[in-house]
């Protein structure tokens, strides 16, 4: 407990800094803020030194850390920052084949066919099809792609 009442402008630095490297291996920009708040006590203490007393420094520190978390928090989801802004397909690439067309390896036969996309052949479910016409696709379920033939 000495170390909390004895702590030095450069104990705060460093445990800032710490948090700051443990925020690049668990991003969740709590440690970050936190971090900040502790830098921020550091510079305090440097600047005004024996006059800002150890419980001080943990109430900055404290109230420091939970507003910039509160208002990143509010500021983050007001301007929708943890969304993608294209609604973007990474991962999914059932999505990113919406409204594509590609011509049916085999025929759709009681629903179900396959359907050649790149290099890789595709489940393809939609009414009787036969082998060789155009499909587009209009959907998806997993790894299925929804079709419907085009005219």
């Amino acid at each position: 407990m000495e170390f909390f009442s004895n702590a030095e402008y450069w104990h705060w630095m460093v445990f800032g800094l710490v948090l700051l490297i443990l925020e690049m291996f668990a991003p969740g920009a709590i440690l970050l803020w936190l971090g900040i708040a502790a830098l921020v006590v550091g510079t305090l203490l440097l600047f005004l030194g024996e006059h800002f007393s150890p419980e001080w420094q943990w109430i900055v520190f404290s109230i420091f850390s939970v507003v910039s978390i509160v208002v990143w928090r509010s500021y983050s989801k007001k301007h929708k920052l943890n969304e993608p802004e294209d609604g973007s397909s990474l991962n999914n690439r059932g999505k990113s084949l919406i409204g594509q067309t590609f011509t049916l390896a085999t025929a759709i036969e009681n629903g179900v066919g396959k359907a050649k996309v790149g290099d890789t052949y595709w489940r393809v479910t939609g009414p009787d099809t036969p082998q060789g016409e155009k499909v587009k696709v209009v959907g998806f379920e997993g790894a299925t792609l929804k079709v419907e033939q085009l005219t």
